[in-house]
């Protein structure tokens, strides 16, 4: 009886068939502090801040081999507010990503559902933002280089990697009945890394862009026209056009402990402040720097240079922004940062006399033609 058992587990341990290998990774970040600035609407103001470096968020992802080199591939992320525990991107429950796609080495990666844009993917390494957060963005984040919005119902898809080369194609559905092309987005990026230098250049053409991104730092909006210091704001110029592009492009270089990076951006919006022709441009310039002082210890220091066009006043809008950060790390997952950030706006706005500067994740436009912030934080990734 005892060897027919045997005989049976062994059988029946050679027969079952060998399942493919699969994996679902839990992860997050989060970051939080504390932030002052100068002028906020004409007052001092301190502010507990979350997800500056980087966005505070849970997530999931996972992996399954379906055999030939191709695997399944899914990402779910939430983002969320430290300070008050709920949910960001608008309240959405999985409002950074959420996808699933197949992916082949040979072939390149399909994903499909709510994703980051090309501009994201292949220019924001270039940025100072992308290495250090928000508050080092554009002004206002006008070209979405710092995510500031993803892309729903989008199709993506990114090759391999071909003597250093990938390159990036995506759609996303505008979901309209009748009106295929309304409220969607098309975009493509391509990048090239070889050795310590990287390229990267980004694109995305979007249709309404006030109602496909309502859940991020798109806030053009009339209801603050009569106040001029918002309407002076990059967002008060540009109102709800009827469409965005975005362009960017930029490379770093490592030299040693050292990484430097320069970038270029050209946002255009038409039809914006519901006025037919009246086409509002953003183009920024960037330069900036970091060095690892120790293993431990990293400082950094950035300049960009924006300057607007409004079609409808001939108005000029000039800001520059001035970036400095110092990062101490405790352990691989835990590091403490002081970051500081300086804008001064150089004139052509809507006024003669104010024209007000604004950062991206701050509560509000400054007073005056400078806003000075500064940040002590924490963040801890897990």
């Amino acid at each position: 009886m005892k060897k027919s058992l045997i005989a049976l587990a062994v059988t029946s341990a050679v027969a079952v068939p060998a399942f493919a290998q699969s994996s679902v990774t839990l992860y997050g970040i989060i970051d939080t502090g504390i932030t002052y600035v100068n002028n906020t609407g004409g007052a001092h103001q301190f502010k507990m801040s979350s997800g500056v470096i980087q966005g505070s968020r849970w997530g999931l992802k996972g992996v399954e081999d379906l055999g030939g080199g191709t695997k399944a591939i899914f990402q779910l992320e939430d983002g969320f507010n430290v300070g008050t525990g709920t949910l960001a991107q608008g309240g959405r429950e999985f409002g950074r990503q959420a996808y699933v796609g197949l992916t082949n080495d040979n072939y390149g990666t399909l994903t499909l559902g709510r994703q980051y844009d090309p501009v994201v993917d292949n220019a924001q390494p270039t940025t100072f933002n992308g290495q250090w957060g928000a508050y080092f963005s554009h002004p206002a984040d006008i070209d979405n280089t710092d995510n500031g919005f993803r892309i729903n119902n989008a199709v993506k898809y990114v090759s391999p990697r071909f003597y250093g080369v990938q390159a990036e194609g995506m759609y996303a559905f505008g979901g309209v009945a009748g009106q295929f092309s309304q409220s969607s987005t098309i975009g493509g990026g391509l990048n090239y890394q070889g050795g310590p230098l990287y390229i990267g250049a980004g694109y995305f053409f979007a249709k309404n862009p006030g109602t496909q991104f309502n859940d991020g730092n798109f806030v053009g909006n009339q209801a603050n026209a009569a106040n001029p210091n918002q309407l002076n704001g990059i967002w008060g110029l540009v109102g709800q056009p009827t469409s965005m592009q975005s362009i960017s492009v930029g490379a770093t270089y490592a030299l040693g402990a050292a990484l430097f990076g320069a970038n270029w951006s050209n946002v255009r919006f038409e039809n914006s402040n519901n006025v037919v022709g009246n086409t509002v441009y953003f183009n920024s310039a960037e330069l900036w720097g970091q060095y690892n002082i120790t293993p431990a210890l990293t400082g950094g220091l950035g300049y960009t240079y924006t300057q607007g066009k409004v079609d409808l006043t001939d108005k000029k809008p000039k800001y520059g922004q001035l970036n400095a950060i110092i990062d101490y790390h405790l352990s691989k997952r835990t590091d403490v940062s002081l970051m500081g950030i300086y804008q001064h706006a150089m004139g052509g706005g809507v006024t003669a006399d104010i024209y007000a500067a604004q950062f991206g994740g701050t509560t509000g436009a400054s007073s005056t033609k400078n806003q000075l912030a500064a940040r002590v934080g924490i963040r801890h990734k897990f």
